[in-house]
């Protein structure tokens, strides 16, 4: 199922005509669906429903709101997991090489999670996160996102994950865009596979 979901978005994608812009320092927001699949006994799958917003807090800095809710399995039991959260990005814009094809980033979150299941920690309460990675400007229409996030609990420390965080993104026009993203909880052994429509106001 996870295969088929992200040939199908990918031959969506693939199909439109282009003309865009970055995931960084814009207005926009984000609706998508993801499917949840793996943990560490390998029977963990469902779907979460995702919004998400992303506004400048300056011109080398960005706010992300992201929330997500869904129902996941394991074991014949299911349940709902939910997380909200807020990221704080700044894009080092000043070291842009390559002629700008190159865009770091690192940043600072924090959520809340609900997630009794183990999609995420396995747990309920707030966390905090490190994130970093760049993006990689093909064209002006055309990007690919590589990053990293650490988050833990704040009630237990030790209780933590490392993401490795990819998207593909294309922009339809100044207005929409679309966006293919796998995220993989390296801890929890749980892939992320989401398809996303981003509406820019800018």
């Amino acid at each position: 199922m996870k295969l088929t979901f992200l040939s199908l978005a990918l031959i969506f994608v693939s199909s439109f005509a282009l003309n865009a812009k970055s995931r960084l320092g814009e207005y926009y927001l984000g609706f998508g669906y993801t499917l949840v699949d793996g943990g560490k006994s390998g029977n963990l799958e469902g779907g979460l429903f995702d919004i998400s917003a992303n506004s400048m807090a300056s011109d080398s800095t960005d706010f992300i709101v992201n929330f997500s809710y869904g129902e996941v399995e394991t074991n014949g039991t299911d349940d709902s997991t939910f997380s909200i959260g807020l990221d704080y990005v700044y894009h080092y814009d000043e070291y842009v090489f390559q002629n700008g094809m190159f865009r770091p980033y690192a940043g600072l979150g924090i959520s809340y999670i609900s997630d009794d299941m183990g999609a995420r920690l396995g747990d309920d309460g707030m966390t905090w996160s490190f994130l970093a990675g760049t993006e990689i400007l093909f064209t002006d229409n055309f990007s690919f996102m590589l990053g990293g996030r650490f988050i833990g609990l704040w009630s237990d420390f030790g209780q933590n994950d490392f993401y490795l965080n990819t998207a593909i993104s294309y922009w339809i026009n100044d207005v929409h865009g679309i966006a293919i993203e796998y995220n993989r909880a390296l801890d929890q052994e749980v892939s992320f596979i989401g398809l996303k429509y981003l509406y820019s106001w800018q």
